[in-house]
């Protein structure tokens, strides 16, 4: 049996997909939870070259009716070349089976504009949250509201 406590999962259940100067990339299988972070500001696609393959990775390890929580906190507007590649992952994301995403927005206002363009050229289940804790307690409503 889990323990009910929010953030401790089996070692085994969590895996790092990716982890660097500009994004982090992990699974929580045992919540079947994709969790992105996205650091600062990426200048061009070279510098997220592997983002879409780390993508496929990760959703290869969900099962269906998964959970995404993004957290944009830190991120600082990107050029609008960048957008396809979120576009691009959202898609993947969406035709893996994704149940509900919930996004903690960017502090910076025109990044936190930028983010909710980009969310809205989708057909992505998504919620908007200002903090982790918030976005975490969602997901974990939204993933047991089924269960009988």
């Amino acid at each position: 049996m889990y323990s009910t406590d929010l953030h401790s999962t089996p070692e085994n259940a969590s895996e790092q997909i990716a982890s660097n100067a500009s994004y982090e990339l992990k699974i929580d299988k045992a919540k079947n939870r994709i969790y992105f972070t996205v650091h600062g500001y990426w200048k061009n696609k070279e510098v997220v070259s592997e983002l879409i393959e780390d993508w496929k990775k990760a959703v290869s390890l969900t099962q269906a009716n998964f959970t995404v929580l993004t957290d944009m906190r830190s991120m600082i507007t990107h050029p609008q070349e960048l957008n396809e590649i979120h576009l691009e992952a959202q898609k993947l994301v969406i035709q893996a089976g994704v149940k509900q995403v919930a996004n903690v927005l960017p502090t910076d206002k025109i990044a936190n504009l930028q983010a909710n363009s980009i969310v809205s050229n989708t057909t992505l289940p998504y919620r908007n949250f200002n903090s982790c804790e918030e976005a975490e307690d969602f997901l974990n409503q939204s993933s047991t509201a089924y269960i009988n």
